[in-house]
């Protein structure tokens, strides 16, 4: 999907206030936390597709160098009203800065962002590269269903719930991007499908762990 549409998209959500809780999911108060990633003093850690920020604020609260980019000026604009100086962001592809890092994060992460839009075979080496060893990649999306595992054609609503946005997204089975992650060199690799909330009524979420 292109920048334009990528912002469009960014004015779909209007400012809330800041969550409270790192959230993998689509719901507060649900699935794992901070304990996915190397955080604290003296850590570094990258966000790809960071949106408004929020998540990449609760990294920076725990001491960290908290880093983000993301393709959507509105969104990194809207990081900066919200944050300001506690968070770094950037406004670039996520590939386009990662070729230019190498061994400089303890942590990578993605919450339904640059990792479920880009070709993993152009990613996934990109970010084994800028990790430091035995740092922590992570990311989470939403899981395949009623569709082949693989990149797949979707259409996201624009900021007035009538204009269609279409993007590609790439979706795998666990063991799919465990191997996937090994191929690009990781170490370890782990994914699994975190069930949604008892009172709700969605596929879950996927969630998948690697060590470089």
């Amino acid at each position: 999907m292109s920048e334009t549409s990528w912002n469009k998209f960014g004015l779909r959500s209007a400012s809330k206030e800041p969550w409270d809780r790192f959230c993998w999911t689509q719901y507060s108060e649900h699935g794992p936390g901070l304990e996915l990633l190397h955080t604290g003093p003296g850590k570094r850690v990258l966000e790809l597709g960071f949106g408004k920020g929020d998540n990449l604020a609760q990294v920076a609260r725990t001491g960290a160098a908290a880093v983000g980019v993301d393709i959507s000026a509105v969104q990194v604009e809207a990081a900066r009203e919200r944050f300001g100086d506690l968070i770094e962001v950037r406004h670039v592809k996520a590939e386009d800065y990662l070729t230019e890092r190498a061994a400089e994060f303890d942590s990578i992460y993605s919450v339904f962002g640059a990792v479920w839009f880009t070709d993993p075979a152009v990613l996934l080496p990109l970010i084994r590269r800028a990790l430091k060893p035995g740092g922590l990649f992570a990311f989470s999306h939403l899981p395949p269903s009623g569709e082949c595992p693989g990149p797949h054609d979707y259409d996201m609503y624009g900021p007035d719930n009538e204009e269609l946005l279409p993007i590609t997204r790439w979706c795998y089975r666990p063991y799919m991007w465990e191997k996937k992650l090994l191929d690009a060199g990781f170490t370890s690799a782990s994914g699994r499908r975190l069930p949604c909330p008892p009172n709700k009524e969605t596929i879950g979420t996927m969630i998948v762990e690697a060590t470089a």
